[in-house]
């Protein structure tokens, strides 16, 4: 477990989780003017869109440091890293929960509070891509997959009256059950990715 958190460099990893929360509790609901391509002539895209990719982007960092003769071990560093990305959005959620109870969310108690469930939402989305693109690509590629797909709905996911479409997940409602579920199967899949296709091999 000690050569494991070593080559993971968890203490990096905290650090970046940490200061992705000092950004998002009290801005959670800070937006930033884009042009649109997608029907809007622009629109107010939320900062919990591009937060994510913060931690996201250390993750695959610390997860992509490992010695090459990983894959021979007897530990199952597959479940292991599933474990650690599974971590991020629960602690988060965590956060997010307990800043809301204390009164230190972004809002007033309403729309500025609940975006900031979308953090979490978002952040599971995030996490499920870039394992799937590790899986795929390689970890050198992991990141672009959510960072395509932040800029996709920046810039094509919102149609008039600055409404998102159904396939802008992370611009939806923070209560879209539709966004919610297809974050939660995204990050399920990337998990179930990670703990199958990521174990040492067996002789």
């Amino acid at each position: 477990m000690s050569w494991w958190s070593r080559t993971r460099r968890l203490p990096l990893l905290a650090v970046c989780l940490v200061a992705f929360w000092l950004l998002v509790v009290p801005f959670g609901d800070a937006s930033l003017p884009v042009p649109q391509l997608g029907g809007a002539t622009a629109a107010d895209v939320p900062l919990p869109l591009f937060a994510p990719l913060l931690p996201v982007v250390a993750l695959i960092v610390c997860c992509g440091g490992a010695p090459s003769n990983e894959a021979t071990t007897v530990r199952r560093v597959g479940t292991l890293d599933a474990a650690l990305a599974a971590a991020l959005p629960a602690a988060t959620a965590v956060v997010v929960g307990t800043a809301l109870l204390a009164g230190f969310g972004a809002g007033d108690g309403g729309d500025g509070d609940a975006a900031l469930w979308s953090v979490v939402r978002n952040l599971g989305a995030c996490v499920g891509l870039a394992l799937l693109a590790r899986e795929a690509f390689g970890r050198h590629a992991a990141t672009l997959l959510p960072t395509l797909a932040a800029l996709a709905v920046a810039v094509f996911g919102y149609g008039p009256e600055q409404q998102a479409h159904w396939w802008a997940w992370p611009a939806a409602d923070p209560v879209d059950p539709l966004a919610w579920a297809g974050s939660a199967a995204l990050l399920a899949t990337g998990l179930a990715r990670t703990v199958t296709r990521d174990r040492p091999a067996r002789r």
